[in-house]
């Protein structure tokens, strides 16, 4: 039998919290029974206190930083973004959260920014749930929420924010400053197209050559030679090495260049 959409929707949310060591969502019960939230968690729900929103203001009046880090998929309901404000000397003097989360884990995430604020950021990745309970229960037995095998992994929206401070502030987020792996086929080609202006053109050229980018297949660029260089074989494999060596010098990469056709005599010209 085909499992009810809400079903399916709780489940998706459960298995997300529960690979990053979460408190889940209550399990789907088809007798509408629903777990009641444990009396920590419904205290923390009754006086959120970091729910909200930092912004750039904020941080010019205080005198710090404004870090930022999102986690989870966009409109999933455990999706969170942080904003926090961070001194000179590294340490989080204010933070706020957003998340369409509820129960255990809308309390767990608010647990969790108490441990960040008034501490180094620095040591914020080593918030575990964990941690979150422990502080949520207090000196009380009862478990504050019912965690996954994976309870002592970091949370990794904190992980992230770390990583946002530790780049410099005034660091470019162009796409040039991406490395290889990390930008797409546009800008690959852009690259490409660039160094072969500046640095294999202007050489083909001086001997009456030239070269097309014809493809670009993962590692392999498809190249095309026209003028002197596609009508001279004796040279063709020469002209590849310096073309391969300038292109991967120049961008860090290991691209494998391919002819796709030699230029001939005989073949058809499209310029009148």
């Amino acid at each position: 039998m085909a499992m009810p959409a809400m079903m399916r929707v709780v489940a998706g949310v459960q298995w997300w919290s529960e690979r990053h060591g979460l408190p889940h969502a209550p399990r789907y019960d088809p007798c509408g029974a629903t777990p009641v939230p444990s009396a920590a968690v419904n205290a923390r729900l009754a006086a959120l206190r970091f729910a909200g929103e930092l912004t750039e203001a904020d941080a010019v009046s205080h005198g710090c930083r404004l870090i930022t880090a999102s986690h989870g998929a966009e409109g999933a309901p455990e999706r969170i973004t942080l904003s926090l404000l961070v001194d000179q000397g590294g340490l989080v003097t204010s933070a706020r959260f957003r998340s369409a989360a509820s129960g255990d884990l809308l309390a767990a995430y608010d647990g969790m920014l108490e441990l960040v604020v008034g501490h180094l950021l620095i040591d914020a990745k080593e918030i575990t749930p964990r941690r979150v309970e422990a502080l949520l229960r207090g000196s009380g037995d009862q478990p504050a929420f019912d965690m996954a095998l994976d309870a002592d992994k970091p949370f990794y929206v904190l992980t992230k924010a770390v990583q946002a401070y530790e780049k410099p502030k005034d660091a470019p987020h162009t796409a040039d400053q991406l490395p290889w792996g990390d930008i797409g086929l546009f800008e690959k080609v852009r690259r490409i197209e660039t160094v072969l202006d500046q640095h294999v053109r202007p050489a083909l050229a001086s001997d009456g050559g030239g070269i097309d980018l014809v493809d670009l297949q993962s590692d392999e660029l498809i190249v095309q030679y026209h003028g002197a260089c596609g009508s001279c074989s004796s040279s063709i494999g020469g002209t590849l090495t310096f073309i391969q060596d300038s292109l991967n010098n120049h961008l860090g990469t290991t691209l494998k260049i391919t002819v796709s056709q030699l230029e001939t005599e005989e073949a058809p010209s499209f310029v009148p």
